[in-house]
């Protein structure tokens, strides 16, 4: 195999070894702590260099995101709270923040940026923090208190975002929809 045999067209879809291996840890390292907080799995999606793990409970969801695509440098993941339809990209783009936005609202001090994709003796290790993590700066989020979400999305996402989104219902019948975070940030 050559150094960019990756920009080759081919089937990128195929799960690898080291993200078969991520996604069954992450499962158990992230998934137990989610539900004994009432989430359910929800989907999980493994190729060749990412993966996607989904968890939901209501309206809320919790999303793992890896990618070591050699192109993405520096490799990553990160966890992602988000509210409404985790399957909608556009409602989930507007509607989600990661991890370490609610780490900075609540230590500006500190500086978060997510977590480095780990090779894979070092899986475990990394995944706990992140479990560790979710657990402290989105304990609220997970019990359904959703202020500092709220508030940490605002500040992340509120200047960029629009005020409504227009979309297509089952039936094909368009709806326009008013986000929440803009409603709570205009009646502040």
């Amino acid at each position: 195999m050559g150094i960019f045999d990756f920009l080759k067209p081919g089937d990128n879809s195929k799960p690898s070894r080291k993200h078969i291996s991520f996604s069954n840890l992450a499962l158990e390292i992230i998934g137990n702590p989610l539900e004994q907080n009432g989430f359910e799995f929800y989907r999980k999606k493994v190729e060749t260099y990412f993966t996607t793990i989904i968890w939901t409970k209501e309206k809320q969801y919790v999303k793992l995101s890896a990618s070591d695509f050699p192109t993405d440098y520096p490799f990553t993941f990160d966890i992602i709270l988000g509210e409404g339809d985790c399957d909608d990209f556009f409602e989930s783009e507007w509607d989600s923040i990661s991890i370490s936005d609610i780490q900075r609202l609540t230590e500006p001090n500190r500086k978060y940026k997510g977590y480095d994709f780990p090779k894979k003796r070092e899986f475990r290790a990394v995944l706990e923090k992140a479990k560790n993590e979710l657990i402290e700066f989105g304990n609220g989020f997970l019990n359904g208190d959703l202020e500092l979400f709220y508030e940490a999305r605002i500040q992340t996402n509120g200047k960029n975002k629009p005020e409504k989104i227009i979309k297509k219902d089952k039936n094909g019948k368009v709806i326009v929809e008013l986000l929440p975070y803009n409603v709570i940030k205009k009646n502040d």
